[in-house]
């Protein structure tokens, strides 16, 4: 029974290494992307408009994206 749960305990070890290295992965590229994207663009907010950069909208798309995904994700027991 012991090798069953090292069994377990490594696959879930696994899933975990894989998920922090596509996370990694993920937020590379984001963070490249967001340097190569540094005109500043027309942001129409619903009272007012401005001029920021485009990597400010890419980043925080990106942080809005993940919390987002965080909250709706599944709860896991």
């Amino acid at each position: 029974m012991s090798s069953d749960r090292t069994l377990t305990e490594r696959r879930v070890r696994a899933g975990q290494t894989i998920r922090v290295i596509i996370w990694l992965l993920v937020a590379v590229v984001v963070v490249v992307f967001a340097a190569v994207n540094t005109n500043k663009v027309s942001v129409d907010w619903v009272v007012d408009e401005a001029q920021i950069p485009l990597w400010v909208v890419i980043a925080l798309s990106a942080v809005a994206g993940a919390v987002i995904g965080f909250l709706a994700r599944p709860n896991r027991s």
